[in-house]
């Protein structure tokens, strides 16, 4: 990991086996051919590469729509038992990282997040270097998080139907499980200040007494203090163009391009002027 070439190729293979984690339930040749794969891995790996693959598998967990978390962190355990044999420790894969090894950490996130906005446990995460680019990345989350809350409520039944683009119930409250306090809150202010006419009443309702659910106290939901990093994520959620009312996207447009076809006038105006400044001294230098 000491150059970039070899951080980049290293991200690569990080990738591969992160994308590949989603597969891993679907039958039990599945199961054992994913824990070959991450075992194999670590066998011809060095030991800051292998720490770098473990502690994203548990930061950002990649989990297929019929899997729950808890049947992953089952899976990671024997990985986690399959490194022991292998002679690492507990410790040594628990230390904190390394600045060559967060640089591949953070790598790995650039490269990534973009690619899998179903990665909710990023907006936990104090493990990777926080800072603009992470913020924007963690808003992208929360609008995919949002509009699959929208594509599947029913307001007839005020619940979650199942949908391919959409998100189940068991897979929303499974969510919002594994998010800290403030992040659960942060998903309701969020939905909380995205305009009436994309976030409909019922569906900020339902959002709001299912936090409420996850033990968290009803006057902290609309009270609790969020921290920098999380007021600016509600910003660009909130502000994001797939939020805005038709009618004020319409009125936005309208005098933007009237600005650039101003400019543009203006231009041609002065090009004119110079070019009639030259003709007159030519002919000057004529005479």
């Amino acid at each position: 990991m000491d150059t970039r070439k070899k951080r980049s190729l290293l991200v690569e293979k990080l990738s591969r086996l992160h994308s590949s984690m989603a597969s891993f339930n679907r039958s039990d040749e599945s199961y054992d051919q994913c824990l070959k794969r991450l075992t194999v891995f670590a066998e011809n790996s060095d030991a800051e590469s292998v720490k770098v693959l473990y502690r994203i598998l548990f930061a950002l967990p990649n989990i297929g729509r019929d899997t729950r978390r808890e049947t992953y962190f089952l899976f990671l355990e024997n990985f986690n038992a399959e490194l022991l044999k292998l002679g690492f420790s507990a410790d040594e894969l628990d230390e904190d990282l390394k600045p060559n090894e967060q640089e591949v950490a953070d790598l790995f996130v650039n490269e990534n997040i973009g690619k899998n906005l179903k990665l909710v446990e990023y907006l936990n995460s104090t493990f990777f270097t926080e800072s603009q680019k992470t913020s924007l990345g963690k808003s992208r989350i929360l609008i995919e998080f949002i509009k699959r809350c929208k594509t599947s409520y029913d307001p007839d039944s005020d619940k979650l139907i199942e949908d391919d683009f959409g998100i189940s119930h068991e897979e929303f409250e499974d969510s919002l499980k594994s998010l800290e306090e403030s992040k659960r809150i942060l998903i309701y202010r969020v939905a909380r200040g995205i305009d009436d006419e994309y976030m409909e009443r019922g569906l900020l309702s339902f959002i709001r007494i299912s936090i409420v659910n996850t033990q968290i106290d009803d006057s902290e939901v609309d009270s609790r203090v969020l921290s920098d990093e999380e007021k600016v994520i509600e910003k660009l959620v909130i502000g994001d163009k797939f939020f805005q009312p038709i009618q004020s996207q319409q009125t936005f447009t309208r005098p933007s391009r009237s600005v650039e076809t101003s400019f543009e006038g203006i231009f041609w105006a002065f090009a004119l002027l110079a070019f009639a400044v030259a003709i007159m001294f030519l002919i000057n230098n004529t005479k």
